[in-house]
């Protein structure tokens, strides 16, 4: 009875739940059917957003371009033959050779990126990145790339740079389809395109660019063939962001690219640009995060295409490089590309591509566990690489990656450069490539004359403290005219002097040299080695009371010249009228808690002035551990109602010194002859001359210096130990200048040199102790 009972009530209790479970399955069901169609319906809403903002997209796109005209297309060639060259390279562009079915070649990358707070100052490599491949092409089969050394360097966050291994985005020297110029996507595209650089050669390029023939060169190959190679100048119309200029050089029989030099025409203004893309104002940058990060710019100074004749007919990349900037606030972003190939066959007998089934293809992943925990996996099967499959170029082009499992040895591959600090000259053609810019880029070489709406800049960047001004900012207004000329105005003024300061001039740029003339009324600074309208200064002097700057007025006209890079050359023609600079205010934020206010400026030298000033920096090496210098020269002189002349000259050597241990000495000395005003003497004292004494604790028309640095080698913060000599004087006594300044002391110095912090002592002639935090450090 009990039994019968038991089975009735399991056989309930299993068809309660039997029908629990059903319901309960039933209402799941329903809920992921529910999640599944919401998802859908979400799905759908995105794409069609989606295409609507692509269709708008593509309508402010059409109505941007520029149509080509009967009228532009008449005035776009400056010869027939300029006309003919460009039709049959714009045909040659879009073929693809099928003559040419396999090569095996090795490929080179090297990407550079630089970090600073001045143009002007010691190199320093934020970031780089080298890798070697051997590239195995067959046509109609996926591009085999095997990876054979790659090694990536932080020097400024000394081991920030380790982790995964980058096996993305090695180059591929040729496949069908390829963009041959290096620009845009990487695809060979037939039409102009408004939403990326403008090609010289596509179809409607005419109504953005001019062309001319420029010179020819003839060779002979050793079987009797001869080769002519002719230059087309291309010339944009107006200066814009997106269109390049420079000299493109074909091979006249088959109108095949040979090289290429060029450069865009103008920087990009980023902020611009995202107001120009921006669908409502709602979607424009905040006026506060311009303010905060202004100006925002970037630009490319140069590129440079080197093809190479390889079984006589086929024309293969040989080098490419790319070089710029960008200027994001103080910050400065030197930045550049290197590629090299070198083919050991060319349609000879390659080995087998291996089979896409056999090989992850599981690029969709991005989970970092996942992908190592395959790598793991495929090289438990296999001892000496894994593979996986990806595609590039809008899907057109599927790759074959092999990299070994033995990652740290690729570090070490005899493929790359004996040192990633290398000047790569051998790999890359660097002084090849340099005298390539300077005939092809010189100043000369410019779009159209056609002005642009004027950059409006303000906010931080413009913005300084310091004890005759107070807190001063301004606007600064700059226009692109064309034909490499821009116009450019600031306006400021100070809230203690009420002082209105301005510029107002026109300079000329080809990227690398720039020439100038401007009418201005400066506050300028005395002090030769320090720089008291940086920010770090201005915010010195705005919390701990300490102004670097001893100051004085001068309004004139100046002539300028300048060479925009590391190695770069100044020169000043000016004619002026100087005079003094009262302090007008005693505010910082250390006042305010009872502190001393800021010293007493100095009483400049009045009268009139014309003069030259001549100045040469130099930045050599790029291994924080190895051998690097730093330095500059300076010559000035002028006539009128003082006569003088000056000369200075100082370098920073450093070193490693052990494994542990980096050190840095530091030299340099000054004279002068006339009659030196005061506002030309020499300063010594501060954070960049005799640390622990104030600024100019001495001051003479001569002086000399020198300073020893011992630090840890960890780059990305270091402790360092320093002690510092100098004297400032009357030049008679240069040879007896009794007891030097001194001082002693201790600091940290971060990313470089980026940034230091000092606390120092002075010996002689004060012994007080001082704090510093500063930019732009020599160690």
């Amino acid at each position: 009875m009990i039994g019968l009972v038991a089975i009735a009530l399991f056989a309930q209790t299993s068809v309660s739940i039997s029908v629990g479970s059903k319901a309960k399955d039933s209402v799941t069901t329903a809920h992921r059917d529910s999640v599944q169609m919401e998802r859908e319906a979400r799905r759908d809403s995105l794409r069609l957003r989606r295409m609507k903002s692509d269709s708008v997209n593509l309508a402010r796109r059409l109505a941007k371009r520029i149509p080509l005209t009967p009228a532009l297309l008449a005035s776009s060639f400056r010869d027939s033959g300029a006309r003919t060259l460009l039709n049959a390279a714009r045909a040659a562009r879009l073929e693809q050779d099928t003559a040419l079915r396999a090569y095996d070649a090795t490929a080179y990358e090297r990407v550079s990126v630089g970090m600073g707070f001045k143009r002007i100052g010691r190199d320093r490599l934020l970031m780089r990145n080298e890798r070697a491949a051997r590239v195995i092409w067959t046509r109609g089969s996926p591009v085999l790339v095997q990876l054979l050394g790659t090694r990536t360097v932080m020097p400024m966050l000394e081991g920030a740079g380790d982790g995964d291994i980058n096996t993305e985005g090695v180059p591929i020297p040729y496949f069908p389809g390829r963009e041959s110029l290096w620009i845009g996507s990487g695809l060979a595209k037939a039409d102009v395109s408004e939403s990326e650089i403008i090609h010289p050669l596509a179809n409607g390029a005419e109504a953005y660019y001019t062309y001319a023939t420029g010179d020819s060169v003839s060779f002979q190959l050793p079987g009797g063939k001869t080769i002519q190679l002719r230059e087309l100048v291309v010339r944009p119309r107006q200066p814009k962001w997106n269109v390049a200029l420079g000299s493109l050089w074909f091979d006249i029989g088959s109108a095949r690219l040979v090289r290429a030099v060029f450069r865009l025409a103008e920087p990009m203004d980023i902020w611009g640009i995202a107001d120009q893309e921006a669908d409502s104002s709602d979607d424009k940058p905040p006026r506060w995060v311009k303010a905060m990060i202004s100006p925002l710019t970037a630009k490319v100074n140069a590129i440079t295409i080197e093809y190479g004749l390889y079984e006589g007919r086929f024309w293969m990349p040989r080098v490419q490089a790319l070089e710029g900037e960008a200027q994001a606030g103080f910050m400065h972003v030197p930045y550049k590309m290197e590629q090299s190939f070198k083919y050991a066959s060319v349609n000879g007998s390659l080995p087998p591509i291996p089979q896409i089934a056999a090989i992850d293809t599981a690029q969709d992943s991005t989970s970092r566990a996942y992908r190592r925990a395959k790598r793991r996996d495929a090289c438990k099967d296999t001892a000496n690489s894994r593979s996986r499959v990806s595609t590039r170029y809008e899907s057109s082009l599927m790759v074959i990656m092999q990299v070994p499992c033995d990652t740290v040895a690729l570090a070490h591959s005899p493929e790359l450069p004996k040192s990633i600090y290398d000047e790569g000259e051998q790999v890359f053609g660097t002084s090849e490539r340099d005298a390539l810019v300077a005939e092809a880029l010189s100043l000369g070489a410019q779009p159209g004359f056609l002005p642009q709406k004027p950059v409006i800049t303000y906010g931080l960047g413009l913005t300084r403290y310091n004890r005759v001004e107070g807190l001063s900012t301004g606007i600064a207004a700059q226009q692109s005219l064309g034909e490499g000329y821009t116009a450019h105005a600031l306006a400021r003024i100070g809230l203690a002097d009420l002082s209105p300061n301005g510029e107002l001039g026109l300079f000329r740029s080809n990227g690398r040299n720039t020439i100038g003339i401007d009418a201005y009324r400066r506050l300028s600074s005395a002090n030769d080695f320090a720089d008291p309208f940086s920010f770090s200064s201005s915010l010195s002097a705005l919390l701990f009371g300490r102004d670097d700057g001893f100051y004085y007025r001068n309004v004139g006209v100046e002539i300028t010249a300048a060479r925009d890079d590391s190695a770069s050359g100044t020169l000043r023609l000016f004619a002026e009228h100087d005079s003094d600079a009262r302090k007008k205010t005693d505010f910082s934020l250390a006042k305010a808690f009872g502190g001393d206010g800021f010293n007493e400026n100095i009483d400049a030298t009045n009268g009139n002035i014309v003069g030259l000033a001549v100045e040469r920096h130099a930045s050599l090496g790029l291994d924080p551990h190895g051998l690097r210098t730093f330095g500059r020269v300076a010559l000035e002189g002028a006539v009128g109602d003082f006569d003088y002349s000056r000369a200075m000259a100082e370098a920073t050597v450093s070193h490693g010194l052990g494994r542990r241990l980096d050190g840095a000495i530091t030299v340099g000395g000054g004279t002068s002859g006339g009659d030196v005003p005061v506002q030309r003497l020499w300063y010594l004292g501060g954070t960049q001359t005799v640390r622990g004494q104030r600024p100019g604790a001495e001051i003479g028309d001569a002086y000399w210096m020198t300073r020893a640095e011992l630090g840890s080698s960890f780059v990305g913060a270091r402790p360092v130990i320093f002690g510092d000599l100098g004297w400032a004087g009357d030049r008679s006594d240069w040879r007896n200048p009794g007891r030097p300044m001194s001082g002693v002391g201790v600091g940290a110095s971060f990313m470089d040199g980026l940034v230091r912090f000092d606390v120092a002592r002075g010996i002689y002639p004060e012994k007080k102790v001082r704090a510093n935090l500063y930019v732009e450090a020599r160690f």
